[in-house]
C-alpha cells in the first residue's frame, strides 16, 4: 500500500471511485460464481466493506481515523458466515499528530485478478472436500 499525506477532496474522490469500482467488481463476480457454490448449500459473498473501528461506515468518512475499505470474499451457509480472504483498498489512521492514508498500490484489473484467484482457490477446497467423502 502506499502512503498518503495529502488528504484533500481530490484524494477524496480517487478513493471514492476506486471504492465505487470495487462494489461493481464484488457484484460482478458475486453473479460469475454464485452458481458453482450452491451444489454445496453454500452462497458466496463478495462485497466492499466500510468500517470505523469494526463498525460499518459510509464512504463519505474516507478521512476519518481508523477507518478502512477492503474486499472480503467469505461463504454464508444457513446459519453462519465464514470470511475467507480480504484485498485492503485504503485505510485512514493517526501518525504523528496528523492524518495519513494508505492507498492499495493494486490496480481495478490486478484487484478483479487476485480476486478471481481466491475464489478459484475456494472452489478447489470444496471440490476436494466433496472428493473426501
Amino acid at each position: 500500500m502506499k502512503q498518503i499525506v495529502e488528504l484533500h477532496e481530490e484524494t477524496r474522490k480517487k478513493i471514492s471511485f476506486l471504492e465505487e469500482e470495487c462494489q461493481k467488481l464484488a457484484e460482478k463476480l458475486q453473479n460469475k460464481y454464485k452458481q458453482d457454490f450452491e451444489p454445496v448449500y453454500e452462497q458466496l459473498v463478495v462485497d466492499l466493506i466500510r468500517t470505523i473501528k469494526g463498525k460499518s461506515a459510509a464512504n463519505e468518512d474516507v478521512f476519518t481515523m481508523d477507518y478502512e475499505s477492503f474486499l472480503e470474499v467469505g461463504i454464508e451457509t444457513e446459519e453462519d458466515y465464514f470470511p475467507n480472504a480480504y484485498i485492503p483498498i485504503w485505510k485512514c489512521q493517526q501518525e504523528m499528530f496528523q492524518p495519513v492514508g494508505y492507498l492499495t498500490n493494486l490496480d481495478l484489473n490486478s484487484i478483479e485478478k487476485k480476486m478471481n484467484v481466491m475464489i478459484e482457490e475456494m472452489l478447489a477446497e470444496r471440490e476436494k472436500g466433496e472428493e473426501d467423502v
